[in-house]
């Protein structure tokens, strides 16, 4: 072969790849986060596993499993601690809106219990059974919604457990193979039904009551989501990282 024509090739090659590499350098200008898809505030609590609705309005229950329950404002803001103390390794809060009666997710005892009406004790709902469960990978999110608990276990295996209030039973239990490390859930009265966190993927989930997916949200930003509430009136996700304390509001793109 002439070498002035492997001159030429080697040339088109190198101007071709390096057209190339700019095209994915743009693209990938083009996909970094935008400063409006989130905020961010620091709540400072150590250890921030979950995340529901306040008592009062624009406030939130936040549970973490090194010092307490605590009420925040949406710009994380603590309120106040709760008044009940004990040694508990809560990972799971919600709410059932219509009465205000709490309920936590205890995942060394792999208990789920209700907060009493003064707020200073708690009361055993049941004990959670994983055949096979992995010591600290437990009950790690908690919601309710028409009279159900929903209840996930982190990893080994990812299953959500649904449990009747009214009968005292456990009504499913739903493998969830798509997700890695089931970090939180929370339970969507305005189209009835669920949004799941993965800490390790970093994204968020949009599922239906048994766990199929709708879609999802990537959160890179967010080192270690384990507690998620949503209003999809505004259109907001807020959520807790368990590594930093802080509290994000992530803009819904799903």
């Amino acid at each position: 072969m002439n070498c002035k024509f492997i001159g030429i090739a080697l040339l088109v090659f190198i101007t071709s790849s390096g057209c190339f590499l700019d095209n994915k350098i743009d693209q990938a200008k083009n996909n970094e986060i935008k400063p409006e898809a989130f905020n961010v505030y620091q709540a400072g609590i150590t250890g921030f596993s979950g995340i529901c609705p306040g008592k009062v309005k624009d406030t939130f229950l936040a549970v973490s499993d090194k010092t307490g329950i605590f009420e925040i404002d949406k710009v994380g803001k603590i309120i106040r601690k709760l008044p009940f103390s004990g040694s508990y390794d809560f990972e799971g809060i919600t709410i059932n809106p219509a009465t205000n009666e709490v309920y936590l997710a205890d995942e060394g005892q792999m208990k789920i219990y209700k907060l009493s009406n003064d707020e200073k004790s708690i009361e055993l709902i049941t004990d959670v059974r994983v055949t096979g469960g992995v010591i600290n990978k437990g009950i790690e999110g908690l919601t309710y919604g028409n009279d159900t608990l929903y209840i996930v276990n982190q990893e080994s295996p990812t299953i959500m457990i649904k449990y009747d209030l009214k009968s005292r039973k456990e009504t499913a239990r739903l493998a969830m193979n798509y997700v890695q490390f089931l970090s939180d859930i929370y339970y969507d009265g305005s189209d009835k039904t669920l949004w799941i966190s993965d800490s390790k993927q970093q994204k968020f989930f949009h599922t239906d009551l048994n766990g199929n997916v709708i879609a999802f949200q990537s959160i890179p930003y967010i080192a270690k989501a384990e507690a998620i509430t949503v209003d999809r009136v505004a259109k907001i996700a807020w959520i807790g990282c368990d590594e930093t304390g802080f509290l994000y509001k992530v803009r819904l793109e799903i």
